[in-house]
């Protein structure tokens, strides 16, 4: 699985997508796809305001449950309606399945995450 230049990481396996001005898509990497397994239910709690590193989702496996976990202080734009109708399409491609659009509510600090280097030599160990 290719992870790409473009994408911004964090330690909790989200990546994001620049798309304008402090606004981002976002999404969980290959390494957290492949470790919670099939992933069969995503439930994504519309929000006025999301807090960093607070939970603002479930994501359900056939092996686990786990919170989507929020990359930064913002507020949820769109939900991805198509993934959360058939969460199954994030077990492919789960780098081009995007869950939600959010705004991130302060200047974007892009030294807060992880460059695609910086997250491949975290997950190899």
């Amino acid at each position: 699985m290719d992870y790409s230049d473009k994408f911004f990481y964090t330690k909790e396996h989200v990546w994001l997508k620049f798309l304008s001005d402090n606004k981002y898509q976002i999404g969980i990497t290959n390494f957290a796809q492949d470790l919670l397994g099939d992933i069969v239910f995503i439930d994504i709690k519309p929000s006025e305001i999301i807090l960093e590193n607070q939970p603002m989702g479930v994501i359900e496996s056939v092996k686990t449950a786990s919170d989507f976990i929020s990359p930064a202080d913002g507020k949820i734009l769109n939900i991805n309606h198509d993934l959360i109708k058939m969460p199954e399409l994030i077990n492919d491609r789960p780098h081009e399945s995007w869950i939600c659009e959010i705004l991130i509510i302060e200047t974007f600090n892009k030294n807060c995450f992880l460059s695609k280097a910086e997250y491949l030599d975290q997950i190899k160990n």
